[in-house]
């Protein structure tokens, strides 16, 4: 193996290289990996400075010679596990985190040579091995091989086209599907729809737990990385071309039972899939009822069944996928109200996204089957307990539903909004001051609107009814924010000033408080 490199080195650098400066040593230990590696990595440490000395490369031999080198050094480092179940893993990760560092500056140094032709653009197998490292998360990358793997990547995929290119062939269907291909859930169909008959007899008398059904979870651990490298750069075009190559991997991955960390990995890929996918894509292609079949039982490892420290992990990734694809949008930080901006806000504010009966039902179902059933079983674990209070938060689809500028089309929507922030400001006060600039939006904008209506259907509550609870709403969060000794004419005052026409709205302002 060390003699093919060595000659591969030596065409393309002519006969800078004399063997005596390998070292003996080195020499001797042809099976060593690292020991190879280090050799090949002085070899075009010496290649890349003496050729700045005698000048470019032979192009004759320089691409052939190259192309060589990179694909034996990259196969010297793919991150390969060993042991028959992950109980008896028996892997030297210290060994692969020497391997991927050495490897990985071999390369990166090998994309510095000078040459007469065209830059060196590595092969799709290489830069395929290297996607294995971009995780630094995984027992086998080091911060240092992470950050060379990505920056790699990036400089060899420099375009949207070689990106999706490089992930549709050589990811997904070249390595990924031969990978799967013995593991796929019952619930989609090889071509990654979903299945409207479950083909049980395809599981009969097979060895469902091994390394030859899943060398995925195996042997071939770092399939997971290089599928969740994919998802992160796939963009809404590729996705809406190539969407059966993703679901068969993702209903995997979420199907698999253990261990807990490969299902936390999975759900946060997931996300991430869904976060990109073209609105409606999976409801579409009748895919979201599966994936949500497949995601729900996670918000069941509860105690005492599953350890309190796993359950949060679990429960903690499993959320904000049902919640996300019950078309609610998390993690969205809340922008300060102010004078400047109150105006442009109302101005500039687009129509909600619109909720599905099926979304709706699965709100529901994630409420009562999922925290109602999860406090109940486990409220004696006060972590799980918080976990559920912040999960049960209504003021992200409160907002949603009284900032609509067309909400105003139906006056009791906006009735029953009302009543709910109120009885959230009741019962969950000591947490309000937290949303306070996010419920002054909520209440400015929807008076805003209801002032420009210009008339109400037959039956519905006016104008009148509506800015009455509206104003009682502003009151109770007022009194709120002054049992928190917070001064809510300092929030409030500008936007009045700015819109006379709030003044009505926050008529509680009034009300001096001083801090303490």
């Amino acid at each position: 193996m060390f003699e093919e490199v060595f000659k591969a080195c030596k065409r393309v650098g002519r006969s800078w290289i004399p063997s005596q400066e390998i070292g003996e040593d080195l020499l001797q230990h042809e099976s060593d990996h690292v020991a190879l590696l280090i050799a090949a990595y002085a070899i075009i440490l010496k290649l890349t400075k003496n050729a700045e000395v005698h000048g470019s490369t032979d192009e004759d031999d320089f691409d052939g010679g190259v192309n060589e080198i990179t694909d034996r050094i990259s196969s010297l480092i793919v991150p390969l596990c060993s042991g028959d179940s992950l109980d008896q893993d028996e892997t030297d990760y210290n060994t692969l985190q020497r391997k991927g560092d050495l490897g990985l500056k071999a390369l990166d140094a090998l994309t510095k040579l000078p040459s007469q032709a065209k830059p060196l653009q590595l092969p799709r197998p290489v830069l395929l091995r290297i996607t294995a490292f971009t995780n630094p998360s995984d027992p086998w990358t080091t911060a240092e091989s992470s950050a060379l793997s990505q920056s790699l990547l990036s400089a060899h995929l420099e375009d949207d086209s070689q990106t999706r290119s490089f992930i549709v062939e050589d990811i997904l269907t070249g390595f990924l599907r031969p990978l799967f291909s013995k593991s796929r859930p019952a619930t989609i169909t090889a071509s990654g729809r979903k299945a409207e008959f479950v083909e049980p007899s395809r599981y009969d008398g097979a060895v469902r737990e091994s390394s030859e059904t899943k060398p995925w979870k195996y042997v071939h651990r770092y399939a997971v990385t290089v599928f969740e490298w994919a998802v992160q750069h796939a963009d809404a075009t590729l996705l809406q071309a190539h969407w059966p190559l993703f679901t068969p991997v993702l209903l995997t991955l979420i199907d698999e039972p253990g261990p807990s960390s490969l299902k936390i990995r999975a759900l946060g890929i997931l996300r991430t899939f869904w976060a990109r996918c073209p609105q409606s894509l999976m409801r579409d292609t009748g895919l979201a009822e599966v994936f949500e079949q497949a995601v729900f039982p996670a918000v069941l490892y509860l105690p005492s069944l599953t350890p309190e420290d796993e359950s949060l992990e679990i429960l903690g990734a499993a959320y904000p996928v049902l919640i996300e694809m019950a078309g609610l949008i998390l993690d969205q930080p809340w922008k300060t109200v102010n004078a400047r901006t109150a105006e442009e806000q109302k101005q500039t504010q687009k129509p909600a996204q619109q909720i599905t009966e099926a979304q709706r039902r699965l709100l529901d179902k994630i409420i009562r089957e999922g925290i109602m059933i999860g406090y109940h079983h486990a409220k004696e674990h006060v972590r799980l307990v918080g976990l559920f209070c912040e999960t049960l938060d209504f003021i992200p689809m409160l907002s949603e539903i009284m900032t609509d500028p067309f909400g105003t089309k139906h006056p009791p929507t906006l009735v029953s909004g009302t009543k709910l922030l109120q009885t959230i400001l009741l019962n969950c006060w000591p947490r309000i001051p937290y949303y306070c600039n996010e419920i002054v939006k909520m209440l400015m904008l929807c008076w805003l609107n209801i002032e420009d209506e210009e008339s109400f259907a037959r039956g519905s509550p006016t104008a009148h009814e509506l800015k009455s609870k509206l104003s009682q709403t502003a009151t109770m969060l007022s009194a709120i924010m002054k049992a928190a000794n917070v001064n809510f004419r300092e929030r409030v005052d500008p936007l009045v000033e700015r819109e006379p026409r709030l003044g009505k709205l926050f008529l509680g302002r009034d009300e001096v408080i001083t801090p303490q």
